[in-house]
């Protein structure tokens, strides 16, 4: 049954603490705690989601050859144990989210609703399917500064959206080339060609890079002391995780499971390491 709540997809809602370190709360003991519910909040909320999607696509599932082990696919979960969970999770979340404040229970009503209509009926549907995946890392980031009342940054909303983008069309191409077109598992790679989606990648790709760096410049033309100007350190380390998961997507050694790419590559765990430690570094330095 725990294997249904999709654990390992959790580390997509760290997220959430973006805004508790770029607004210089991640000493604050309430903050941080706020932060920490907030994430478990969403977690539910995401487990609940995986729930729903899994019931939807159970048959399709049994068609693919890893998909076809998952708990309700394989018959190890029954239908109507699946649906008292996943509405327990939703309730859960839902209580959890409003008691955090009203704004963040409002954006885990939007994100809830938004992954609905994606199970349903947005997956199916070209370039849609991947925009709202990367809307949900969005309402990720947001609902992060949200939960501490703090404000965030129209291009760190836009950088979020562009490097989900990124990634959400790279698991199609990944998938894609993995043959799944054929397979019956994801209608939607039927309308999608490799040349569109090697388009599609690059262009999301670029747009991130630009949007951190804006960023970066809007930071320090608020505040540009010795410490915060380490951020443009982080750039190429950003340039240099963005470009090694390309490599990996484009040479077919990863992709279709992004959060085991992130736990396994060397290169992507230095990188993320090194972007933690300057931008700390940064925003804490001579505080």
């Amino acid at each position: 049954m725990f294997q249904l709540l999709r654990p390992k997809q959790w580390i997509k809602n760290l997220l959430l603490f973006a805004a508790l370190v770029f607004a210089r709360k991640l000493f604050d003991p309430q903050a941080a705690i706020t932060a920490t519910l907030a994430f478990v909040a969403f977690s539910l909320a995401s487990s609940s989601v995986y729930v729903l999607n899994d019931l939807i696509d159970a048959e399709r599932d049994r068609l693919h050859p890893e998909k076809r082990h998952r708990p309700i696919a394989s018959g190890q979960v029954s239908s109507s144990a699946a649906i008292a969970l996943c509405v327990a999770l939703t309730l859960a979340a839902l209580g959890m989210g409003f008691r955090i404040g009203f704004e963040f229970g409002v954006s885990i009503v939007i994100y809830l609703s938004m992954s609905h209509f994606y199970s349903t009926l947005g997956k199916h549907i070209v370039i849609l399917d991947t925009m709202l995946v990367a809307i949900g890392f969005v309402l990720r980031a947001i609902a992060g500064a949200l939960a501490i009342d703090v404000p965030f940054s129209d291009w760190f909303v836009l950088c979020t959206l562009f490097v989900a983008l990124f990634i959400a069309l790279s698991k199609r191409k990944a998938e894609l080339q993995a043959g799944g077109a054929n397979s019956g598992a994801r209608p939607v790679l039927a309308q999608y060609t490799a040349n569109s989606l090697t388009a599609f990648t690059g262009t999301s790709m670029a747009a991130a890079v630009i949007s951190y760096s804006l960023y970066v410049q809007d930071v320090l033309a608020e505040n540009g002391g010795q410490f915060r100007r380490l951020l443009l350190f982080t750039v190429p380390i950003v340039i240099v995780a963005i470009f090694r998961y390309f490599l990996l997507v484009d040479s077919g050694r990863a992709g279709e499971k992004p959060e085991e790419t992130l736990l396994k590559d060397r290169t992507l765990q230095l990188s993320i390491l090194g972007f933690m430690f300057i931008a700390i570094s940064a925003f804490y330095g001579g505080a």
